[in-house]
């Protein structure tokens, strides 16, 4: 009787120790090694002329922040291939993938997306981010608002984001940076930040944007949005 008690009890903590290490497994793999916070810098909400779309220019700063226990490789200027944002009318509608906006960008190719990074090392163009490290970038994203006062109120904004810059396929780069830390390459969906839409009547004049640089730019096709990192 002795024996089968000490079995009964050896089991059992055989399989809460099994059960601890599924748990622990299955959190590493859903683990987001990367956080995006979104802050407000500015807004600008302007129209070209009378008979143009009113536009939110919203200036966001990324805070680009490690929370794993390893090294990651990270792109500088994340998002600069690619990006799109989608707007919620709340935290929960967000969570719950209810979207007022979430518009599909076509993003042009330019020659330096072309080329590829060196295999050896990653370039000057990724940072290598520690644990628990992180570092901004600001960037501004313009949001058409319409129909005319569609977008009234309070909404919350976040930004999908890319995270590999190039053309060429990045598994053999995580394979061959492997010892300087771990490649960040698929996207990454930022933390929310609240959006305020004014009235129509509250567009002012656009200003002049055309003599402004703006480099390592990448421009969309069909939507009027830009990003214009700058490394603190």
């Amino acid at each position: 009787m002795r024996r089968l008690v000490q079995r009964q009890i050896c089991f059992l903590v055989l399989s809460f120790a099994a059960l601890v290490q599924f748990v622990r497994a299955g959190s590493g793999n859903s683990e987001k090694p990367l956080r995006v916070k979104l802050s407000v810098v500015s807004q600008e909400n302007c129209r070209a002329d009378g008979s143009s779309v009113p536009v939110i220019g919203l200036k966001l700063r990324l805070e680009i922040a490690n929370l794993s226990d390893r090294k990651l490789i990270v792109a500088r200027e994340i998002g600069a291939a690619w990006y799109t944002y989608i707007l919620a009318k709340n935290d929960q509608d967000l969570a719950a993938s209810i979207y007022e906006e979430n518009p599909n960008i076509d993003w042009v190719v330019t020659e330096s997306n072309r080329q590829s990074p060196p295999t050896a090392a990653p370039s000057a163009e990724f940072t290598i981010l520690e644990p628990g490290k992180s570092f901004d970038v600001e960037t501004t994203v313009s949001i058409p608002t319409y129909p005319r006062d569609a977008l009234l109120g309070d909404h919350v904004i976040q930004l999908d984001l890319g995270t590999w810059p190039h053309v060429t396929p990045p598994e053999r780069f995580r394979d061959s940076w492997k010892k300087y830390g771990d490649l960040v390459y698929e996207p990454v969906k930022s933390e929310s930040v609240l959006l305020r839409v004014p009235p129509e009547k509250d567009f002012t004049k656009c200003r002049d944007s055309r003599n402004e640089s703006s480099p390592s730019m990448r421009r969309p096709v069909d939507v009027k949005a830009h990003f214009d990192f700058l490394l603190s």
